[in-house]
């Protein structure tokens, strides 16, 4: 398999839990990979430490063959690894162009300084529209933030986080907070990204993880049990009784 991320022997302790132990894990160029575990599993940990928020005790993160272990997080998006969040983390009074046009104003290297500018520079708004055109709020490029409803205030942060052009993104439970109807909405967004940019996914909507998912690996107490297909995961005994039985 080609490697775009790879995870070697990656820990992580915090006191005496331990919240990583071992992990071994790779995602492949244009790969959905689904990391699932009940809660307290270790899933954020992870991500955390593949997106620098968080310093691994021992092990090492590659991405496409370098290794990124002790880079910055703004060396990271930088090489192609950018990370959405559980909460959407938005300027609320910015209307959504405004947003995305920041996020590709420090892209082109400019400063944060003068982001009230970028929503009138062609040069951001350009690209800008064509991010909320490709996740459907081009309609709703004026609307603040503040005011789009919370299914495509993520929408917005996903338009947000492809306007840093990565390689692979790290989707931390992008259907928390929604309803059934945007929910269905964002994983068909999602899939009609699959194969443009891959996507490590933490998720605790099943139908979601078995819609997108082409492997699915499980944590239970940070440690790898099962990494497979999404049709071997469901038929996985040791699976089943670990966490997908209550799920």
């Amino acid at each position: 398999m080609t490697k775009l991320l790879e995870l070697r022997g990656l820990c992580k302790r915090f006191g005496g839990l331990v919240a990583t132990d071992a992990l071994d894990l790779v995602i492949a160029p244009g790969e959905i990979h689904a990391l699932i575990g009940p809660n307290g599993a270790g899933k954020t940990t992870v991500i955390g430490q593949v997106a620098g928020e968080l310093r691994p005790d021992a092990g090492s993160i590659h991405l496409a063959g370098a290794d990124i272990t002790r880079l910055s997080i703004p060396a990271r998006v930088r090489a192609g690894l950018t990370r959405s969040f559980q909460v959407t983390s938005l300027l609320p009074q910015s209307s959504a162009l405004e947003n995305v046009a920041i996020v590709e104003q420090l892209r082109q290297g400019h400063s944060f300084r003068f982001w009230r500018d970028a929503g009138g520079d062609p040069a951001r708004t350009g690209p800008a529209r064509a991010m909320l055109e490709r996740v459907g709020l081009a309609a709703r490029a004026d609307i603040p933030a503040e005011d789009l409803a919370h299914g495509e205030q993520r929408q917005l942060e996903l338009a947000m986080a492809l306007a840093t052009q990565p390689r692979l993104l790290l989707l931390d439970e992008p259907m928390a907070g929604l309803g059934p109807t945007e929910s269905a909405a964002m994983t068909a967004l999602l899939a009609g990204l699959k194969g443009q940019v891959a996507m490590l996914l933490v998720e605790h909507d099943m139908d979601a993880v078995f819609a997108l998912a082409d492997r699915v690996t499980v944590l239970l107490h940070g440690r790898a049990i099962a990494c497979d297909t999404p049709a071997s995961i469901r038929a996985n005994p040791a699976v089943r009784d670990a966490y997908l039985g209550e799920a």
